[in-house]
């Protein structure tokens, strides 16, 4: 793949997951932060799909993420069902 394509692909991801991620809006901030309240936490996750195997895997880190980025506390239950999102709309493109 071309770095064009990469980044192409980056962006695909990206938004795909920002979607899915602003809708669930773990800490209730939207729609009063700004858009991109989520987007060092979305980034994260991206580069987490091309490590995970599992549902399971993609919640546990997701659950880390959100977890450190906001000092709250987060289970792996809680993020069970945006993982599961991420992980259908990602297998669909």
């Amino acid at each position: 793949m071309s770095n064009k394509e990469l980044k192409e692909k980056y962006n695909e991801l990206f938004n795909l997951v920002k979607k899915s991620v602003n809708y669930w809006d773990p800490i209730g901030l939207l729609p009063s932060a700004p858009d991109d309240e989520y987007d060092m936490e979305i980034g994260r996750i991206v580069a987490l799909l091309g490590k995970v195997d599992s549902i399971n895997t993609l919640a546990e880190g997701i659950d880390e993420i959100f977890t450190k980025a906001f000092d709250w506390s987060f289970t792996k239950e809680e993020c069970l069902p945006i993982a599961q999102k991420i992980w259908e709309d990602v297998r669909k493109i």
